[in-house]
């Protein structure tokens, strides 16, 4: 009994020594997971398949201002212009045993439409993120360098906070899309 005690109390001195973490107010980022998960949908065409590549990332940030609100992205808007986008993808595809990016003017990713830490109190965060970018197999000829069969594409990923700080860029595996 004494000695559960005493493993006890050492378990709660060493959980309670570890401080807050001290992360920089410009948010990190890292590769986690992709997964695809491949769905049908009627047309009046018939059957369509879409391919949902959902990419995790692991993020840190030390002032905790990931994600806002409707009126914050509203604001941002009138600040920066329409392209206010926090979770900004690059597509690369693979063409002769390269990757080229896809087309700098076509604009993947989009927004953290919710705040990641609750609160108005300043103070590190870290977590992670999902993010879904769709490909339709009747819908891609907008997409440079894809052909709707077995594409071969991987994703650079970089996020922003609401102070506009970039955080630094995580790039995923390549992943084969329009497989079915």
């Amino acid at each position: 009994m004494r000695k559960n005690l005493y493993i006890f109390s050492f378990l709660v001195l060493m959980f309670s020594c570890t401080g807050v973490p001290d992360f920089s107010n410009i948010p990190s980022i890292s590769y986690n997971n992709l997964r695809i998960i491949t769905t049908e949908k009627p047309t009046q065409l018939g059957v369509t398949k879409k391919d949902s590549v959902i990419i995790s990332i692991n993020f840190q940030d030390g002032d905790g201002d990931l994600g806002f609100n409707t009126q914050e992205f509203a604001a941002l808007q009138k600040k920066y212009g329409l392209d206010v986008r926090t979770f900004l993808i690059d597509l690369y595809v693979k063409k002769n045993g390269k990757f080229v990016l896809s087309d700098p003017s076509v604009k993947f990713g989009g927004n953290i439409l919710f705040h990641l830490k609750d609160g108005t109190k300043a103070g590190p965060i870290e977590g992670v993120v999902d993010y879904s970018v769709n490909f339709e197999y009747l819908n891609f000829a907008g997409i440079p360098n894809l052909t709707g069969k077995k594409d071969t594409v991987k994703f650079e990923i970089t996020i922003k906070d609401r102070a506009m700080n970039t955080s630094n860029t995580t790039e995923t595996p390549e992943v084969v899309i329009f497989n079915q």
